[in-house]
């Protein structure tokens, strides 16, 4: 199957979404670069087992104008820990995807990342979790949602356990979305 098109992950951590979708999607679109703010997050180097062009994000914003030059199909974030700006969202408006890990518009915004998504679904209550693709906006957590994937909060079950339900769903959800985005970006234009 022919490439359906480029995208370019942003990511601040371990890099096991990346990973996944630099690995799992190489049928459907190529990875042409990661861009990412930590100079020594895991990532980096599962960036460079995978021949995927690393840029380190710096105060500077040089790397901004490598993004532009690169005018990648889709911007991805992977587990990014800073919002991205403001003219980047204007200059890729419906082109910039992010996942979170919690059925937005609940557990989203400010403070809800990582583990601290799944200690507040707990202490909440809820019996449902899972995760949410959507499109990014000038705001945290607050575009479009393209897609969700749900996961029973069981009784009993900590944050760690949960982390690792919604993480089972959070990662093919993104590949499919991406996937289905990107076809319909060549849809459009066909």
């Amino acid at each position: 199957m022919p490439s359906l098109g480029r995208i370019a992950i942003f990511a601040s951590g371990s890099g096991s979404t990346f990973a996944y979708l630099a690995d799992e999607g190489r049928e459907w679109f190529e990875v042409v670069a990661l861009f990412c703010n930590r100079p020594n997050a895991g990532v980096i180097e599962k960036a460079a087992a995978r021949h995927v062009p690393v840029v380190l994000i710096e105060q500077d914003g040089a790397w901004k104008k490598t993004l532009e030059d690169l005018d990648p199909d889709l911007v991805c974030l992977a587990g990014y820990l800073k919002p991205f700006p403001e003219d980047l969202v204007d200059r890729f408006r419906g082109k910039v995807l992010n996942v979170h890990p919690a059925l937005l518009p609940k557990f989203g915004g400010k403070g809800f990342y990582g583990h601290y998504v799944h200690e507040a679904v707990i202490a909440s209550g809820e019996k449902l979790s899972g995760a949410s693709v959507h499109l990014v906006d000038e705001g945290i957590d607050t575009g479009m949602i393209l897609a969700q994937s749900s996961v029973d909060v069981r009784e009993g079950m900590d944050a760690e356990a949960l982390a690792q339900a919604v993480q089972a769903v959070e990662k093919p959800l993104y590949l499919e979305t991406i996937r289905k985005v990107l076809e319909e970006q060549r849809e459009s234009t066909n």
